[in-house]
């Protein structure tokens, strides 16, 4: 009972009838269609991340700026009932003074080479929550970050470049 599908994103981007886009397609590909968004007056909630380098992130946000429409990211951890009430103890002051945000996170198993290659790697793909989540919750952007990767589980992806080739990963916020 669909009235209209396709497999091509700009089919969706261009179409009049569309007010808004969900763009939920492989990280390298999310700078160019969020500004073809922008571009068609679509506003945009797009999965992380923005874009896979910082130059397309820029480009991204102000496309949409420009254009004047409403770009959102999924950081669906700033919905979850544990995290806000994470957050709710720590504005209530239930837990004091906030000295350190210390989050880990663990996917089961390591994602598909193919889906590595091209993404962004681990940062973008994993930490990006934890780094969301330690804005959320401590209520202001951080000062300095200090991180560091390495490759212990998939010795497949050592030969992708930058930090695709991490499986593993530390930040200090």
């Amino acid at each position: 009972g669909v009235p209209k599908f396709t497999s091509d994103a700009m089919d969706v981007i261009t179409d009049p009838d569309v007010e808004a886009v969900w763009i939920c397609s492989p990280s390298q590909y999310h700078a160019d269609q969020i500004k073809a968004c922008a571009a068609n007056g679509k506003h945009v909630f797009c999965e992380k991340p923005i874009a896979t380098d910082l130059a397309e992130t820029v480009e991204a946000i102000n496309a949409c700026n420009e254009a004047g429409v409403k770009l959102m990211i999924g950081l669906q951890r700033r919905f979850d009932p544990n995290f806000l009430r994470v957050k709710e103890a720590i504005e209530k002051k239930e837990v004091g003074d906030t000295i350190v945000i210390k989050t880990c996170s663990r996917d089961p198993s390591p994602p598909p080479y193919e889906y590595v290659k091209g993404g962004g790697g681990i940062f973008n793909d994993m930490a990006v929550h934890d780094l969301d989540m330690t804005r959320f919750l401590a209520g202001s952007d951080p000062v300095e970050i200090l991180a560091v990767g390495s490759c212990h589980i998939d010795k497949s992806i050592e030969d992708l470049p930058g930090s695709e080739a991490f499986d593993t990963a530390s930040c200090i916020v």
